[in-house]
């Protein structure tokens, strides 16, 4: 791996004077996203799909745009046309499968823009240069490594942040241990082959209790007041807090696995249709409604889905291997003497085999039994294209080494890059 992408996340401390800079050229940018999709929406809707508008059109409109509306041209003009690139991506990927339709940006969740030349900007210390703002002071948390790409900015709560796409060569060291196998649960976040469990930072009882008290404080309020708003900010908060936390254990578990083992054998779990909602129809309606709802909340709370990416990049660069194995059977199957029956899982925490008798950890005996089908599709040599559906195929969770997390093509679209 001679050359990777990767980002770097650092919050900005603007003046008074940059931050209605930044919040100007943040609503330019979402404005020019909601006038180019409806227009494009339109155009295909009145010409019965026979007329499309692409990347092209819409950018031939920017400078009499700027004439119609002069907020234009106080965000940068790259920024503008980032602004519809990205849209165009979007209306590619939608009609290639891989994303939804895009949807009309608004106020305050997706205020955020692109700086794509690196002629445009230049880091000094913990200064960052950027057009049409000039020298804006960031946090800077860890050193920069590798030669930056692009500057994507963008607003949580009532602070800017700045990613930083860098290009270079991230290669780490992997110190070799035995393989390990890893089980994904609700009750336990992480359970290893060894009977270690790993903490995802998951919200607890408490604070799933207490977001809803503030989600209750907002409801109650009067919509638009400020008293309403000071509500939504609270919750807001507390919810950032929890998925930054979520996102911190997942980064350090995942650089702890890929710098000390050299094989890592996961569940291929297909989280979309495990998590789908069990509300059903008025004809046809679901049973156990309430309690999958529960179980779908937290299991994506979890973050496994995160979790995975950052273990696959990170196996990538440490030399080590990363291997998803089918998730069918394996809490239920003994990892003693092999015996597979849904009666040998007493609970969700006790597995008791009926065939040998062997107790142990559920969580613990799917872990062994995950880590036994990856060695043994190991020693066969099976290999799999990344790219293979999950549909109980095996194969070897890897992403392409030279953009392991996706940012050099369309970093940060719509947020900062994580």
């Amino acid at each position: 791996m001679s050359s990777a992408f990767t980002g770097y996340r650092y919050r900005l401390e603007p003046t008074a004077t940059q931050q209605r800079l930044l919040s100007r050229s943040a609503g330019a940018c979402r404005w020019l996203w909601n006038w180019a999709l409806g227009q494009r929406k339109a155009v295909y809707e009145a010409s019965e799909g026979r007329v499309k508008v692409d990347y092209v059109d819409q950018a031939n409109q920017l400078p009499p745009l700027k004439g119609f509306y002069p907020f234009l041209v106080e965000a940068p003009s790259h920024a503008l046309q980032q602004t519809l690139r990205d849209l165009d991506r979007a209306y590619v990927d939608f009609f290639e499968g891989r994303a939804a339709f895009p949807r009309f940006r608004a106020r305050g969740t997706d205020d955020s823009f692109r700086f794509p030349d690196p002629k445009q900007f230049q880091l000094e210390g913990d200064w960052l240069r950027l057009p049409k703002l000039g020298w804006v002071r960031l946090r800077l948390s860890r050193k920069v490594c590798g030669r930056i790409r692009n500057v994507t900015v963008c607003r949580e709560g009532r602070h800017w942040f700045a990613a930083l796409c860098c290009e270079g060569d991230y290669r780490t060291t992997n110190a070799g241990g035995a393989a390990l196998g890893l089980d994904a649960g609700v009750a336990q976040d992480l359970t290893d082959s060894t009977g270690q469990v790993l903490d995802l930072g998951a919200p607890t009882r408490r604070e799933w209790r207490f977001l809803a008290r503030l989600q209750r404080r907002v409801s109650r309020r009067v919509l638009g007041s400020r008293r309403w708003r000071r509500a939504q900010e609270r919750a807001a908060r507390l919810r950032r807090h929890l998925a930054g936390r979520r996102r911190d254990r997942a980064h350090k578990e995942s650089t702890r696995l890929a710098k000390a083992h050299a094989l890592v054998v996961i569940e291929d779990l297909a989280l979309k249709p495990m998590t789908a909602s069990a509300k059903g129809t008025a004809e046809n309606p679901g049973r156990n409604v309430q309690a999958k709802a529960g179980f779908n909340r937290e299991m994506l709370s979890r973050g496994h889905a995160d979790f995975r990416r950052m273990l696959a990049y990170k196996c990538e660069r440490s030399g080590a291997r990363l291997l998803a194995v089918p998730a069918a059977h394996t809490s239920q199957t003994c990892s003693q003497c092999g015996h597979c029956a849904p009666e040998n899982r007493k609970s969700q925490a006790v597995f008791r085999c009926l065939a040998c008798g062997h107790t142990l950890n559920a969580d613990h005996n799917a872990a062994l039994n995950i880590l036994a089908a990856g060695l043994a599709a190991t020693a066969r040599g099976e290999r799999h294209d990344p790219a293979s559906s999950s549909s109980g195929q095996l194969r070897e969770a890897r992403i392409h080494p030279r953009d392991p997390s996706g940012l050099a093509g369309n970093p940060g679209q719509g947020r900062c890059a994580a």
